[in-house]
C-alpha cells in the first residue's frame, strides 16, 4: 500500500544526527494538489427535453471545473455530486433528471442516477439526486433533464453541488 500523505521533515543542521531527543518527523499533511468544488443554480425555470441542464448561476467554482452545465474531472479521484429542484406544483408534470457520465475519449454518456418527481397537488414538490462516483481526468459528468420542467421563481430553489473528495493521483 502507498502512502498517500506528505511528510513534513524538520531539518535542524546545527544539530549532530544522533543527537538525544532530536525529532525528525512532526506530523503528516492529507493533500489534494487539485481544490475542485462547485455550486450552481438555475435563474429561470428550464424545459428543454435530453438536454443538458445548463446552470446559468455559478456561485462558486474553484478549480474551473464547472462550464455550461457540464462538469470536467481535473485528475483522477472520487467526486461528490448533489443536485435538488422543484416541480411546478401550479401545472404539476413528472419531472425527470438523470446524472451522467462521459468517460474521456468516448461519445457515450452514461447513466449513474435519476431524479424524480410525479405530478401532484402537494405544496412542495422536490426531487433530488447524490452520487458518490469514481471519475478519471477528463472524464464529464452532466445533469440531463428527460421530461418536464425543473421549476425555479428566482427563489432560489434549485442547486446542484459538486466536489472533489479525494484525489488517486499516487500509484496504488
Amino acid at each position: 500500500m502507498v502512502d498517500k500523505q506528505v511528510k513534513n521533515v524538520y531539518c535542524d543542521f546545527t544539530k549532530p544526527t544522533n543527537a538525544e531527543g532530536l525529532e525528525k518527523l512532526i506530523g503528516t499533511v492529507d493533500v489534494k494538489s487539485t481544490p475542485t468544488y462547485f455550486y450552481a443554480q438555475l435563474t429561470s425555470s428550464y424545459s428543454t427535453a435530453n438536454s443538458a441542464v445548463p446552470f446559468d448561476s455559478v456561485k462558486i467554482n474553484v478549480g474551473n471545473a464547472f462550464t455550461s452545465g457540464i462538469f470536467k474531472a481535473p485528475t483522477k479521484g472520487k467526486y461528490y455530486f448533489a443536485f435538488s429542484g422543484v416541480n411546478n406544483r401550479i401545472a404539476p408534470a413528472n419531472v425527470r433528471v438523470g446524472l451522467e457520465v462521459q468517460p474521456q475519449g468516448t461519445t457515450n454518456w452514461d447513466p449513474k442516477g435519476e431524479a424524480f418527481s410525479t405530478g401532484g397537488t402537494q405544496t412542495t414538490l422536490t426531487f433530488t439526486l447524490h452520487a458518490t462516483l469514481e471519475l478519471s481526468k477528463d472524464d464529464q459528468v452532466r445533469l440531463l433533464l428527460k421530461q418536464g420542467t425543473i421549476f425555479e421563481n428566482g427563489n432560489s430553489l434549485t442547486h446542484y453541488v459538486g466536489w472533489l473528495i479525494s484525489e488517486n493521483e499516487l500509484p496504488v
